[in-house]
């Protein structure tokens, strides 16, 4: 079948993959003076703002868990979703010259960009550790599910990077277009404050995939959860979903791409 043998193609550019996502993190940090540290810059300075906005300001009730840690696990996965997002949309624009003249699954631009992406969260966990340690905050055995939620992530985040990364070739509003829609999906998905249990809000856990990954890895990390809740099962449906749509558009448009970039 015609979709088996683009999936083994796909699999044998892993090593590609690689490659593209160590040269874009080179080229990121290589004249920086903080290297890597920007990686963390954002969520740290974020958490901050929010810590002063919800903790001292508006206080939000967010149990035993200290706000600065519930805040800092919402916006280090978040910031991990914006990343792919901003970093794929231009993904084949800006390796233009590679897509008209050298033949390569061309999924491994703005997958490359994924795999930057999550260099920088786990960059970014780090500090998550030690701002736990600053607390006093142990971790819960949920801790070994984590890489599920992290799977589920990055599958959900690798279909959208298809879309952006395709359509920004098709049309250049997409960049521009998701720029606002990254900032409007922060305010929705309960990066910074919990979801009720009760009322209409419940919902946001099952129409918004981010919603009940953000609560996962809370419950999970400082929760003392160990299983899922029903929302998270539906992210993860809709994650694969996601990533196989992504796929199969990207593959079908692909053909374009050499006179439209």
């Amino acid at each position: 079948m015609s979709i088996a043998r683009d999936l083994r193609e796909l699999i044998s550019y892993r090593e590609l993959v690689t490659v593209f996502a160590r040269r874009e993190i080179r080229a990121r940090y290589r004249h920086s003076l903080l290297g890597a540290g920007w990686a963390v810059a954002l969520p740290v300075g974020l958490t901050l703002i929010f810590t002063f906005v919800f903790a001292r300001i508006a206080p939000v009730d967010t149990g035993a868990v200290p706000y600065p840690i519930f805040a800092y696990i919402g916006l280090l996965p978040w910031q991990l979703h914006a990343n792919i997002l901003n970093g794929s949309v231009r993904s084949l624009i800006d390796n233009r010259s590679l897509v008209i003249s050298v033949y390569f699954a061309r999924e491994v631009l703005p997958l490359s960009r994924v795999g930057s992406a999550c260099f920088d969260f786990a960059v970014g966990a780090t500090v998550l550790v030690g701002l736990m340690a600053w607390y006093g905050v142990a971790p819960g055995p949920g801790l070994l599910l984590v890489p599920l939620v992290l799977c589920a992530q990055v599958s959900f985040g690798a279909g959208l990077a298809l879309f952006a990364a395709g359509g920004n070739l098709l049309y250049r509003d997409v960049q521009y277009v998701l720029q606002v829609v990254i900032t409007m999906w922060m305010f929705g998905s309960a990066v910074v404050y919990p979801i009720p249990e009760t009322g209409w809000f419940i919902w946001l856990k099952y129409v918004n995939p981010i919603t009940p990954m953000l609560d996962a890895y809370r419950g999970l990390i400082v929760g003392g959860r160990w299983g899922f809740d029903p929302p998270f099962y539906v992210a993860c449906g809709i994650s694969l979903l996601t990533l196989v749509l992504g796929w199969l558009w990207f593959r079908r448009v692909e053909r374009r791409f050499g006179e439209l970039a």
